[in-house]
């Protein structure tokens, strides 16, 4: 007969008194200590993250941050609009502004094939599409498989890059959903 998985390491405490009354209390508390010690092994913080291609690179956002995945329909151009705005959608009854943002990390726009999504963030009280190549997963991160990004690549113009993720799948740069948003000269 094998050991109990649930029971923790060790011999239980006496249970019984010089009277001959029994300890439950010192037992329970035995129990308990073990449940403690099993459980903080076994807790291992992880991070979810929506993973979407961008050329061949995969990127992540943190799922909190996205609100719903959609297939790119139409999106008209807007004059004048900032540069990185693709133009505006309707979602729903709701007008979306969408980011092209392969053209914020310096990359050709994207001619948008039938993988292509638009990631609607909420970032506050807004709402915003990035145009995406193609979503490829859900990823759970473990903390402890992130890295910061390379000092050689922090600069005020791509301090969104928030982390880089080693993972079975290969590598997962992280991106902060506010600073992505933010473009500076």
């Amino acid at each position: 007969m094998g050991a109990d998985p649930e029971v923790p390491g060790g011999s239980p405490p006496a249970s019984l008194t010089a009277d001959g009354a029994v300890d439950l209390l010192a037992f329970a508390d035995w129990v308990s200590a073990g449940q403690k010690g099993r459980a903080t092994r076994e807790a291992v913080e992880e991070k979810t993250y929506v993973a979407f291609l961008i050329d061949r690179e995969e990127f992540g956002l943190p799922v909190e941050s996205v609100r719903e995945i959609l297939r790119v329909g139409e999106v008209t151009r807007v004059p004048q609009a900032p540069p990185h705005i693709r133009g505006v959608t309707n979602v729903r009854g709701s007008i979306l502004p969408v980011v092209e943002i392969r053209t914020r990390i310096g990359l050709p726009p994207l001619d948008p094939g039938p993988r292509a999504r638009i990631v609607v963030l909420e970032l506050g009280e807004r709402a915003l599409g990035l145009l995406v190549d193609r979503v490829t997963r859900v990823a759970k991160v473990r903390v402890t498989e992130i890295e910061p990004p390379p000092a050689e690549i922090v600069t005020t113009r791509t301090d969104y890059v928030v982390g880089v993720a080693k993972g079975p799948e290969g590598l997962l740069i992280l991106l902060d959903p506010a600073r992505t948003l933010v473009v500076r000269a």
